[in-house]
This record gives structure tokens, sequence and C-alpha cells, in this order.
């Protein structure tokens, strides 16, 4: 499930609220503390924020708001009980003002027409892979064509699986990728959801046995503690 973040000290709308994302296959966090926000965010990968005006008013979070739009490109839904402050709300940046009674269904459906249009707003700023056949990063030649890796001209010996999962993260670096994401990207539905977390450790162990001059202290593919992995060099560059 996609997480979305919702600021409000009212345990009846933080209920109803989950319930209905939940049905929707989303997941509520939570939070009554709004300078935590953007930590709970940026842990939870949060897709979008529901922030509750009534219990933290516009006028006093107005500057951890323009935060959160600088740093996130995602629906930011505000609810209201009236249309007093709407006018700064668009002009902070964000993207829709609700006044009560919020109707989940009608929040679900303004908060999805907005994810759709960040979603095809990301896509269209995403860099395009590579078009030449090899990549290069460091001392290690990925041969897209052979769909091998070498070190000086010596197959490193990578299943097509662990090539896949070395491609995956490379394509999606610097970010951070948790077990979920590389089993979606990697082996698409084909896996089993108790095994999640064992299935990625081994193959990345094996590939780091493969590429890394020291596995144990990885130069290129590195763990986040609690979260999962991603790959850390200099940019990767088509090779002639």
């Amino acid at each position: 499930m996609q997480h979305i973040t919702l600021v409000t000290n009212q345990l009846r709308l933080a209920i109803e609220l989950s319930q209905a994302f939940n049905d929707q296959q989303y997941f509520v966090d939570t939070i009554d503390d709004p300078t935590q926000v953007e930590t709970l965010m940026q842990r939870k990968q949060s897709v979008g924020l529901l922030w509750d005006l009534t219990a933290f008013p516009f006028a006093e979070y107005q500057s951890v708001l323009s935060d959160v739009r600088h740093h996130y490109q995602v629906p930011i839904l505000s609810l209201a009980n009236s249309t007093e402050a709407a006018t700064a709300i668009f002009q902070t940046g964000l993207d829709d003002y609700v006044p009560a009674p919020w109707p989940a269904a009608e929040l679900i459906a303004r908060f999805e027409q907005k994810h759709r249009l960040y979603q095809r707003l990301k896509e269209s700023q995403a860099p395009q892979s590579p078009t030449k056949d090899r990549l290069q990063f460091a001392d290690v030649v990925i041969d897209r064509q052979k769909y091998k890796a070498f070190r000086n001209d010596q197959d490193l010996g990578l299943t097509p699986k662990e090539l896949k999962l070395l491609l995956y993260l490379i394509e999606h670096a610097p970010q951070v990728l948790s077990r979920t994401q590389l089993l979606a990207g990697v082996w698409g539905d084909r896996y089993d959801i108790s095994e999640t977390s064992r299935m990625v450790d081994i193959h990345i162990s094996h590939l780091r046995d493969k590429i890394e001059a020291d596995p144990k202290h990885p130069d290129y593919i590195q763990t986040v503690r609690g979260f999962g992995y991603h790959f850390v060099t200099d940019d990767p560059q088509p090779k002639d």
C-alpha cells in the first residue's frame, strides 16, 4: 500500500479517513505533531498529505506547510471549516482547499485526481535510461545486449536476476528502495510476501560478493538500516 500522511488531533476523523482510504489501497499515517511531518513523510515515503486546519491553523503553521511544499511533489489537501484562508492556501502552493464536512468519497476523488497529475509530472521529468548497449561504473561494465557484467573483460558471473537487480538499483539511484519496492520492480508479482526480506537480502549479498572489492564494506550497494538499499557512485555512464 502507498502511504498518506494525515495531520490532525481528531481521533474520529483519523479513524474515518483511515478506513476510507484503506479501502482504496492507501495506508493513512496520522500525526498530531506538525513539526514532525516531514520526518514521517520521508520515513513512510508518503505520496500525499492531508492537513486538518481546524486542529492546526494555517496562520500558525504556514512555514511548515511551505517547507513541505518545497520538498515534496505530492498532493497536499487542506481540510478547513470555512473558506477564510483559501487565497493564502493556494498562494502557498497547496493543491486543494476542502471545507467541512469533508466527505471521504470526495476527498479520495480529489486526492487521486491530483495524485495522477503528479505521477504524470514525475514521469515526464524522469531521466531517460541510457540508450547505449554498454553501461559503466568504476571498473564494472554492463553489456545490456549480452546481459552480462564484466571487470577487466572478465565475466563477473551475475545471474539474470542479479543483473536485473543491479540495473534496477542503478536506474533508481540515489533513491533508497525498500525490499518491497525491489521485489515489485525486479520480481514483479512472482514472490511470496512472507519471504520479502530473505529473498532480497540473499540476492544483494550474492551481488556484493561479485561486484564489491570488500562485500562486508560495500562501496556501491549500501544498506539503509531499517529500510532497504541504494546504489551509490558517480553517475553511471553509457560506454561507447
